[in-house]
């Protein structure tokens, strides 16, 4: 039997125009890092109602090495990300040094600055400005990040915290 697709027997032209007519029909499942990014925006805008869009709500899992075991759902992992980050380091600002791409899996390095205005590995408030490097792994299935899994530079932000000042 014929194979319905196949275009190796028609003249060029003909054949890229099918091609393309086919491919226009599917619709075409965003790329890894481009679902990465979306979720990145919703969250930053917090918009909570539509995130089960690019988010598996229930069976995300989450691990921050050094901050938090893993945890399985979205809410949870937010609470954890909230009390863990959020509150003790404020203005965050993350720079994508960057990435690599799977096919299922993008891998981002970044570089985050933040103030130090709340109790954070054990070090009360000092109000300096600390940056780090961050690497996060997230694996994405069907449309929706499935995983994240973050590598901070745990050490790093305590010898900023607890240098001498001069």
């Amino acid at each position: 039997m014929a194979d319905l697709t196949s275009t190796h027997n028609l003249p060029q032209k003909e054949a890229n125009t099918r091609e393309r007519k086919r491919k226009k029909g599917k619709k075409q499942m965003a790329s890894p890092l481009e679902i990465y990014n979306e979720w990145q925006s919703r969250q930053r805008a917090r918009d909570v109602e539509h995130l089960g869009e690019v988010v598996d709500l229930e069976g995300f899992r989450d691990i921050c090495i050094g901050l938090s075991d893993w945890t399985t759902g979205y809410e949870p992992a937010l609470q954890n990300l909230t009390r863990n980050v959020l509150i003790p380091l404020a203005d965050l600002h993350m720079t994508i040094e960057d990435v690599v791409e799977g096919e299922d899996a993008v891998v981002v390095r970044q570089r985050i600055e933040a103030t130090h205005v709340g109790e954070f590995l054990g070090v009360p408030a000092t109000g300096r400005r600390v940056s780090w490097d961050a690497v996060t792994m997230v694996k994405v299935k069907d449309g929706r990040v499935l995983e994240n899994y973050t590598l901070l530079d745990l050490w790093g932000i305590n010898q900023q915290l607890t240098a001498p000042t001069l």
